[in-house]
């Protein structure tokens, strides 16, 4: 205790103490048995604390000490983190590559955190003024798709400061890329004037996502809508079989609320403008999905008991293809061949439930998609994987085509979900969906618009098909003959050509410029891929069946 000198009562044996030594030092001296002081030889400025070794103490018995604790640390005082609210920009450390990048706040909530009050017992609180809860933000990261979006504590965020007018434009997808700054590669340096459409297909060329403020008004008023629905997710996990993958996006999948079908799906009336259900919402860290009917669970408990009397073996559709794989070892590796791929044609109108699921479950991975509930007009192509021990077939994808198209769309939504992708089913499934077209007698495109992942794979899918035809015929093919022998729309085989660098424009028209070096030296860089797939059209079991136009004009989805 301060104060306190050897001839009060004397503190443990071995304690540090400091002597006073004079009015402007300090001793350092450590306490001996029966309250005796070792000191040092040395004076040592007021507050400076040393290592005292047996030689170089010695004893002095009326030395007046104050006791002080056996190290002293100076400990800086680390100011509260700042409270950021929704709208701040901010330095987050992000999840994904463990490094600081730009990002908006976009949702602000308390997380409650257990604590053992004075009584031994647990609490917790998200009141914002309890030291039982911390505040988490929910960040958006600036140039970056809206999957990447996270709940942070404050501890991850950091003041934002722009380093330059450059850095923003950068950060924020300005005018480097776009054709609006004139550069050697975009419409406007070879004179052109800029028109909405030359630069939605300069775009398109490049994967870019256009800004909403390029959008017509009303699109521009559905988008905020959109984006100020979904713009939290409240699925962290989703667990489908074996498979647990983070959630890409928000889906309205239904709480426990209303009368529930006898299938688990709420029959509260959609109110929402996209046709989804209303709030509440489910919001969960983990949802569970059954993978042979997709039904949903938020606990492990209950998807288990479902499981153990779901008899479901397939989707609940008519097989319309089948790709049997047991014998190819085109993968290289006999002992484990690749399972074997089936088609299945699902109709919306009779297999509602299943449907719904499908849509809720797709639409933790696509931002765009609005069709949930209304499946009714719609056909459903789900891909699946045949399990070789139980025979069962697992959905790995779909897409979903309108009964009736007025703009003839071969395609409405597709997806390969995530645990299944880079396996070439992408491919497949819009083969497909040409492959249908064709047998119809049209020339397929898919609705816009297409999400990031669905403009790489069409492009991709566009390029690859469009070389194999050039080469087959010298590259003397024109857009309609080309279109002719593909199915393609002439606009996709335009845009496809374009990022090839294969089509002029010449005197009013647009031409294919291409030698069968040129094909040649291009489809070497799409021949490396050997997982891709495509559909045989000996296999295919389907024929069209004529479909009446609907009686009113339906509401696009």
């Amino acid at each position: 205790r301060t104060g306190m000198t050897n001839a009060d009562m004397p503190p443990p044996s071995g304690t540090a103490v400091t002597a006073n030594g004079g009015s402007d030092s300090l001793v350092v001296a450590e306490v001996l048995v029966g309250g005796s002081v070792k000191a040092a030889g040395l004076s040592k400025p007021t507050g400076e604390t040393v290592t005292i070794t047996a030689d170089d103490l010695a004893i002095t018995a009326d030395a007046r000490a104050v006791v002080t604790p056996p190290l002293t640390l100076d400990v800086a005082v680390v100011p509260p983190p700042k409270e950021y609210k929704v709208g701040d920009r901010v330095s987050a450390l992000a999840s994904f590559d463990n490094a600081y990048h730009p990002a908006d706040v976009i949702d602000v909530r308390f997380v409650p955190i257990a604590t053992i009050d004075d009584d031994g017992l647990l609490e917790s609180s998200t009141d914002p003024s309890s030291a039982a809860a911390t505040r988490s933000h929910y960040v958006r990261y600036v140039g970056f798709d809206k999957r990447l979006d996270e709940w942070l504590e404050s501890k991850h965020l950091e003041p934002y400061v722009a380093l330059s007018v450059e850095d923003t434009e950068d950060e924020i997808g300005g005018n480097v890329l776009s054709p609006r700054a004139g550069d050697g590669d975009t419409p406007r340096s070879g004179g052109r004037k800029l028109t909405r459409n030359l630069k939605r297909r300069y775009d398109e060329i490049n994967n870019k996502t256009g800004a909403v403020e390029d959008l017509a008004p009303i699109d521009q008023k559905l988008e905020k809508e959109h984006d100020e629905r979904t713009k939290v997710k409240n699925v962290k996990v989703v667990q489908c079989g074996a498979h647990e993958v983070d959630a890409w996006y928000f889906s309205p999948y239904p709480a426990a609320v209303g009368k529930k079908t006898e299938n688990g799906i709420t029959s509260t009336p959609a109110t929402d403008p996209s046709g989804a259900p209303p709030p509440p919402h489910v919001q969960c860290d983990k949802l569970y999905v059954c993978e042979k009917c997709l039904k949903y669970f938020r606990k492990r408990a209950t998807l288990g008991a479902h499981e153990a009397k779901c008899d479901a073996k397939n989707p609940p559709g008519k097989m319309i293809y089948s790709h049997e794989r047991s014998g190819d070892d085109a993968e290289g590796d006999i002992k484990d061949p690749p399972p074997d791929l089936a088609f299945w044609e699902v109709d919306g109108s009779k297999m509602k439930v299943y449907c719904q699921n499908l849509c809720l479950l797709a639409k933790l991975f696509l931002d765009h998609k609005t069709l949930y509930f209304d499946v009714a007009p719609f056909l459903f192509y789900v891909l699946t994987e045949k399990d070789a021990v139980t025979g069962n077939h697992v959905a790995v994808g779909y897409f979903s085509k309108e009964k009736f198209s007025a703009e003839d769309f071969n395609l409405a939504c597709i997806l390969t979900l995530p645990p299944y992708q880079r396996r070439g089913y992408g491919n497949l499934l819009i083969s497909m969906s040409y492959e249908l077209s064709k047998r119809e007698g049209k020339f397929g495109t898919p609705e816009r618009p297409l999400s990031d992942l669905g403009q790489v794979s069409y492009r991709s899918f566009w390029c690859r098909v469009l070389l194999q035809t050039l080469h087959q015929h010298k590259a003397s093919l024109s857009l309609k003959d080309l279109s002719a022998k593909t199915g393609f729309r002439e606009y996709d085989i335009s845009s496809a050509l374009t990022s090839l660098n294969l089509l002029k424009y010449w005197k009013g028209q647009h031409i294919v410029s291409a030698t069968p070096k040129i094909v040649e030296d291009h489809m070497k860089s799409f021949s490396s891929n050997s997982k891709l797939l495509s559909v045989n059209p000996e296999w295919m079991r389907w024929e069209p069946v004529p479909v009446p136009a609907p009686a009113g004009d339906r509401r696009k989805r």
